[in-house]
């Protein structure tokens, strides 16, 4: 009989707190939750497509615009979803098939993922939290904790050791453990 109370009690908090989170997107709000499988009211997996009215439609009384990206490949489509304060996220787009996902990237502390992380969290605090997590600095000097078979990443700043001026370099395990989550990432898997 507890178990039943418990797990009706689980389906009513589900149920509460996605309702409030529609409820605040329709209001203008930012949306303040990434999931795997959802940012704000706007469902993502592996297949979803989207254009600029179905962004518009997902995430009204923000502004949304569809903006083309540059990078050492070739230009990208993507679009940028901000309030009045600034932007909050962006979704760049596959290069091979500009309806489909490529990534998305959070830029705003107002929005958590599912986890309770939000920029600024320490990387002691997401391995806390998630300890599979591995980090990763790519041939750009990024350097990423995530695991390839989630969704969500993170995108770390870390402070070099004492006053490292010189060039780019991958830090040490030390340096990246005094790093801070500097973007929030989804990917599709």
């Amino acid at each position: 009989r507890s178990v039943f109370k418990l797990l009706f009690t689980s389906v009513i908090f589900l149920v509460a707190s996605d309702a409030l989170m529609e409820a605040r997107a329709e209001a203008g709000e930012p949306p303040s939750v990434l999931s795997k499988n959802k940012i704000g009211p706007l469902k993502l997996d592996g297949n979803t497509t989207l254009d600029l009215k179905k962004l518009r439609t997902a995430f009204t009384n923000l502004s949304v615009e569809q903006k083309t990206g540059q990078q050492d490949g070739p230009d990208f489509i993507y679009y940028d979803i901000s309030d009045n304060e600034g932007e909050l996220f962006w979704i760049k787009m596959q290069v091979e098939n500009m309806e489909k996902i490529d990534s998305i990237h959070v830029t705003s502390p107002k929005i958590h993922d599912q986890y309770g992380l939000r920029i600024g969290s320490t990387y002691r605090e997401v391995i806390h939290i998630r300890p599979r997590l591995i980090f990763e600095t790519d041939d750009r000097f990024h350097t990423y904790l995530g695991h390839p078979a989630e969704n969500i990443a993170y995108e770390l700043v870390v402070p070099y050791s004492g006053n490292y001026q010189g060039p780019d370099r991958k830090p040490t395990k030390q340096e990246v453990a005094r790093g801070r989550v500097k973007k929030l990432l989804w990917f599709p898997r």
